[in-house]
């Protein structure tokens, strides 16, 4: 499928000869198993795209007289899975789409050029094609965030006691979105560079704003993963507290009975005593040994340590 730019507007057609493409401007979408053969059409270098296929997230080489891109089309309502890859390659005038998933690049171009209504161009296309990559990260942000927010409200109330999964996930999401946006803000800045001459002036202030709005995505990366970090911290001190009481109540438990220990350990000598013969003795050590506990009890409750 093609696109072709003229005057402001564009038509899509299914075929193109090489000669019909050389003095006006077009893009074209293709799926990985024509890449082969389109590459052979327009004198593209598969090496090159090849070498795209196989890197993940995103990156842009550029070359002379054309530029690379590879890109993942990250779903943002599952995180850790993409809709598809796409490579797309650049020279001045023309883009070339390949593709994982023909049907959706082609209704973000499609969807692309209808908004521009009168303004369409290839450049002005391949802006929002790129823009659209992003556009829905703001409901992944705010589904984290809430997460983290009930997560807190959770160990707070101590409504939630084991929270080890939920802080592992939610770090497994922020680390792939950490690695989505350093990826997607090389391409960015190497694309800001625009060593071929591909785009214009105004197309690269539209991708200098959208470089500055996926640092500020990446920025609220890096603060989701500071808050998941201090919910951790929190999780661990509340666990050490837990184990600080159990610990306390068995420290008290062991320092009540303790007397009685040295009381059996005393009496179960092999000497002869005069309690033996005294025929309270054994009532007495009762009495001394339910006096020790009684006293034990008082003392910390007294002093408030349980």
């Amino acid at each position: 499928m093609y696109m072709i730019f003229e005057s402001g507007s564009y038509k899509s057609c299914p075929f193109l000869e090489k000669n019909q493409g050389k003095n006006i401007e077009f893009l074209s979408v293709s799926a990985y198993d024509e890449m082969e053969k389109r590459a052979g059409t327009w004198g593209i270098p598969m090496e090159t795209l090849e070498e795209a296929r196989r890197f993940g997230y995103a990156k842009y080489d550029s070359f002379e007289n054309f530029d690379c891109i590879s890109l993942e089309m990250p779903d943002f309502e599952k995180v850790m899975i993409s809709f598809g890859s796409v490579i797309i390659y650049l020279e001045k005038g023309r883009a070339f789409f390949f593709t994982s998933q023909k049907q959706r690049v082609l209704d973000l171009l499609e969807e692309s050029a209808k908004s521009l209504g009168e303004r369409v161009s290839l450049n002005r296309i391949i802006y929002l094609f790129f823009e659209s990559q992003t556009r829905e990260d703001h409901k992944v942000f705010d589904a984290i965030e809430k997460e983290i927010m009930d997560l807190e409200q959770a160990l707070i109330t101590s409504q939630k006691h084991n929270c080890v999964a939920d802080i592992i996930s939610l770090r497994k999401r922020l680390m792939f979105l950490k690695r989505y946006y350093e990826q997607y803000l090389n391409v960015l800045d190497v694309l800001g560079e625009n060593e071929n001459g591909i785009f214009d002036g105004k197309t690269l202030r539209s991708f200098k704003m959208l470089n500055r709005r996926t640092e500020r995505r990446f920025q609220n990366v890096q603060n989701l993963r500071d808050s998941v970090t201090q919910v951790r911290e929190s999780y661990e001190a509340e666990v050490d507290i837990n184990l600080n009481a159990t610990m306390k109540i068995f420290t008290v438990v062991t320092t009540i009975f303790l007397p009685l220990t040295l009381i059996v350990g005393w009496y179960g000598m092999n000497f002869s005593m005069p309690e033996y013969g005294w025929k309270y003795g054994y009532l007495f050590v009762i009495f001394i040994s339910a006096a020790f506990i009684i006293a034990g009890v008082y003392f910390f409750k007294k002093n408030k340590w349980f």
